[in-house]
């Protein structure tokens, strides 16, 4: 699986990483399987040091339209992505200006500063 995952449901944070190359199925099938965790509405931690998008313009709205499908019926939980590198990151942002939704989505380079910021969240 592209995108290994794990939840601590004390702490209501899942964990992520993303291997290879990530594409819309890759990410249809992480947020299917979030869903039937009941976990959608915790905070993520998303790590992209190795892994890389390939989604094109039109993968990008229909990700971005499906997780607005999930907003309609609960709060979406806090996204925080790590993208340690300058390619990474580029493409992370591109991701978020592309797909337009409500919960809160922020980048980082590191870890450390990622988890503050979701714990802040749960203050």
């Amino acid at each position: 699986m592209p995108i290994g995952w794990g939840v601590n449901h004390t702490s209501r944070l899942v964990s992520a990483t993303g291997t290879g190359v990530l594409t819309k199925a890759d990410i249809d099938g992480y947020l299917d399987e979030l869903a039937a965790a009941a976990t959608l509405s915790y905070g993520k931690i998303f790590h992209m040091d190795g892994c890389r998008l390939e989604l094109s313009s039109d993968d990008l709205v229909s990700v971005g339209a499906r997780i607005g499908s999930h907003e309609v019926n609960q709060a979406m939980g806090r996204v925080a992505v790590v993208a340690a590198s300058d390619e990474l990151y580029q493409q992370a942002e591109k991701f978020s200006s592309k797909v337009l939704a409500e919960r809160p989505l922020r980048i980082f380079r590191d870890v450390t500063s990622a988890l503050a910021w979701l714990s802040d969240a749960r203050i």
